[in-house]
């Protein structure tokens, strides 16, 4: 669905809609700033202007680019997915204010420290950017090798993303393993993880393909609608495997269920367990 017009939210009655969402500036700050938005480049909040008239300005200069890669749609699905019980904001989102917008920014971060067993990262980067090229739009890939931990909140600002793509090294006691500066094992757990990731939220989806990571991606299910794990240790093969039917899946539909059930039915057909080897785990967002 392309981004709705200034005009369309003016007809709509969107902007007295987020007045009365985000009335104040602290809510409003907070969420333009989850979308990207700097408040610092915006009109003051308050005065004698009414929310409503405030949000109109906002939404004004967005739609002139003020802001490059936010459009309309981008503010409108995101206040749907803060209020998925919203009909007016849903109807305005269309499809993608259920949980996946019209096209998808997905960062993947990408990690094998030196002194772990080689991983073949770089093919899986390679299946992840054929998808996107073939996508028509839907797809747009950040990719980050060599993670270090400093560099989550930085990449996670920067990108803005829909999607997260962990690929490296999991622990079977619920850690990640990143990469220092000197190119060894950095371990981050799950709760710092969810901490960094909340500052995204809400997030599509969170993949963390890697090992065991299954057993705890529900520590992310406060940030992510859906977190793809794995339940034991997994092999290059099937990690590949994974990632081709996945996001071959999304460079033809944003929505991510169906990717899912794509990725479980490559596994199988390459001779994998597919229950075994992917979950995904799946909030839903109560009105």
């Amino acid at each position: 669905m392309a981004s709705p017009t200034w005009k369309l939210l003016r007809d709509a009655g969107a902007f007295e809609t987020l007045g009365e969402l985000f009335p104040d500036m602290l809510s409003s700050h907070a969420f333009l700033e989850d979308v990207g938005i700097s408040p610092a480049l915006l009109p003051p909040f308050g005065g004698p202007l009414p929310a409503a008239s405030w949000w109109r300005a906002v939404c004004r200069t967005v739609d002139q680019g003020r802001f490059a890669g936010i459009t309309l749609g981008d503010l409108v699905t995101a206040a749907a997915a803060l209020f998925p019980g919203h009909e007016g904001l849903t109807a305005l989102a269309g499809p993608a204010g259920h949980g996946a917008p019209a096209g998808l920014r997905v960062l993947c971060l990408m990690a094998a420290p030196l002194d772990e067993a080689r991983l073949r990262l770089g093919a899986e980067q390679r299946v992840i950017q054929d998808a996107a090229a073939r996508s028509a739009g839907r797809l747009t890939v950040t990719v980050h090798p060599a993670v270090r931990i400093s560099d989550l909140l930085p990449r996670l600002r920067t990108a803005r993303p829909h999607l997260v793509h962990f690929a490296g090294h999991g622990t079977d006691d619920g850690r990640l393993l990143l990469e220092d500066d000197t190119g060894t094992s950095a371990p981050v757990p799950v709760r710092a993880l969810a901490a960094a990731l909340a500052l995204s939220a809400p997030l599509v989806c969170v993949v963390l393909n890697s090992c065991w990571s299954g057993a705890y991606a529900d520590g992310l299910l406060d940030c992510a609608d859906t977190v793809v794990g794995t339940r034991g240790a997994l092999d290059d093969a099937a990690a590949l495997v994974f990632a081709e039917g996945f996001y071959g899946s999304l460079a033809h539909s944003t929505a991510v269920d169906r990717a899912c059930d794509a990725a479980r039915a490559a596994l199988a057909l390459a001779g994998h367990a597919p229950d075994e080897v992917h979950q995904c785990s799946r909030r839903s967002r109560a009105a």
